[in-house]
């Protein structure tokens, strides 16, 4: 077994069995493999459709539409304002919890990013500009616990037991910062 897959059966594991918490997911550390490609951006045009829908090929295909979230959170909206002090919270926060998965950019290339499929998501990416706070609350909240997500391995943890609503909210409006969400 490859050192890779390896590192991917751990972290699946971990977030699986356990509810690990970023900060332990950020303590596996892979060998160094073979010196890797260089990295070629893939220029993606914006998102023009609709954000959400009731049927999704989203995690599937990466540029798809996001599945609308169940009725509770559909209408949810963000109670918090955008302000420096939420920022800092959420960025402490993100960075503790969520960077080992989606970077410190919010890119998905964490560095335990590598040995995840489905890949974690691209906040920068044009989709995050459009997607509905009750949708954020709804994947922060339930992680890869719920379809579609759990139907293809998504290893994201639900935060709902371990981050108060408050600590997800922040969490939420540092990450709109990534996509300049509207």
């Amino acid at each position: 077994m490859s050192s890779r897959s390896l590192a991917g059966a751990l972290l699946v594991l971990c977030a699986g069995l356990t509810g690990c918490t970023g900060r332990q997911i950020q303590a596996m550390r892979e060998r160094p493999a073979a010196a890797p490609s260089p990295a070629v951006p893939v220029a993606t045009a914006p998102f023009t459709g609709p954000a959400v829908v009731a049927n999704s090929n989203y995690p599937k295909d990466p540029n798809a539409p996001r599945p609308q979230p169940p009725a509770p959170f559909a209408s949810m909206k963000n109670p918090l304002p955008p302000s420096p002090d939420n920022l800092a919270k959420g960025k402490d926060l993100f960075n503790a919890n969520c960077a080992p998965c989606h970077g410190t950019g919010g890119a998905g290339d964490g560095p335990a990013a590598a040995s995840l499929n489905p890949k974690p998501a691209d906040f920068k990416s044009s989709i995050h500009t459009k997607l509905p706070d009750g949708y954020w609350f709804w994947r922060l909240s339930k992680g890869g616990t719920v379809s579609p997500f759990k139907d293809v391995g998504s290893a994201m943890p639900p935060w709902e037991g371990s981050l108060t609503e408050q600590q997800r909210w922040v969490i939420i409006l540092y990450e709109h910062t990534f996509s300049a969400h509207k």
